[in-house]
C-alpha cells in the first residue's frame, strides 16, 4: 500500500517534532552542566558566612556602615571573628566582602541548585520554543502555493 504525500509529510514532521525536542534536552543539560562547571557552588565557608550575613543581616550592615573609630569598638564588642576580620582587611577585600554580604540578605542553601535547574528549564523551553517555531515556519513555507 502506497502513502500519500500528506502521510509523509505528517510522518517526516514528527520526526522533526521528535528531534527538536530530544536536541533541546541535549543542548539545554550541556548548556546547564558547562555554566555549573564553570561557576561551582560555594564553598562551606562561604555558604556559612553568607547565612551568618542572612541572620544578622540589620548588625552586619549597621556596622559596615559606621565611622572607623566606632567601627573599632563595636567590633571589640562582638564575639564573631567576622567583625575583627573585617577591619584588617584591605580595602579590595572590604569591597568584595561588602558585595557578599549585599547578596547574601535572602540567601538559602539550596539557592544554587534551584537556580540551575532554573537554568535548564530556560534553556529548554526556550530552544524547544524556537525549534517548533522554525517547524512551523517551513511548514507554512512548504504549503503556499505561489513557491510550488
Amino acid at each position: 500500500m502506497e502513502e500519500t504525500p500528506y502521510e509523509l509529510e505528517d510522518k517526516v514532521d514528527n520526526w522533526v517534532g521528535r528531534l527538536f525536542l530530544w536536541g533541546a534536552l541535549l543542548l539545554s543539560t550541556l548548556i546547564t552542566v558547562i555554566y555549573c562547571m564553570a561557576n561551582p557552588p560555594d564553598s562551606e565557608e562561604v555558604q556559612r558566612m553568607r547565612i551568618f550575613f542572612r541572620e544578622n543581616g540589620m548588625q552586619v550592615t549597621t556596622f559596615i556602615k559606621l565611622p572607623r573609630e566606632e567601627m573599632e569598638a563595636f567590633a571589640e564588642r562582638q564575639r564573631h571573628p567576622f567583625y575583627r576580620t573585617y577591619m584588617r582587611a584591605s580595602e579590595n577585600q572590604k569591597l568584595k566582602t561588602n558585595a557578599l554580604i549585599h547578596n547574601s540578605i535572602d540567601y538559602r542553601p539550596a539557592q544554587y541548585w534551584f537556580n540551575a535547574v532554573f537554568l535548564w528549564f530556560i534553556c529548554f523551553t526556550t530552544i524547544w520554543f524556537l525549534g517548533l517555531m522554525t517547524q512551523g515556519v517551513v511548514n507554512l513555507v512548504r504549503q503556499r502555493p505561489d513557491l510550488k
